[in-house]
């Protein structure tokens, strides 16, 4: 009977617990965020990568660092990502300008 011999390896507080995780974290990702919420992450996210981006240059210019390749793609990554959140914006500040157009 080896499949009576592979049950009684399972650890059944294991499962328990991942299954008491995993039910967390599909409430967590349930809740609702306000847009002004997601957009502020967003510009946060977009910061973070300019700095960790500028702080690699640095790192090369001065010689800690010899992984030219890195800095460069985390620079241009930085870079298209503050391009997206511009064109967010320009979107937004577009479509609010459409609403108030609008006649009632």
């Amino acid at each position: 009977m080896p499949g009576i011999n592979q049950l009684s390896s399972v650890n059944l507080r294991d499962l328990i617990s991942s299954d008491n995780v995993k039910q967390k974290q599909m409430q967590q990702s349930t809740e609702t965020k306000d847009f002004g919420d997601t957009i502020a992450d967003f510009i946060q996210n977009v910061n973070e990568q300019s700095k960790d981006a500028a702080q690699k240059a640095n790192d090369v210019v001065q010689g800690k660092s010899q992984n030219l390749h890195e800095a460069m793609a985390s620079l241009e990554e930085s870079g298209l990502s503050f391009k997206l959140m511009i064109e967010i914006r320009n979107k937004l500040l577009e479509s609010y300008k459409e609403i108030q157009r609008m006649q009632i």
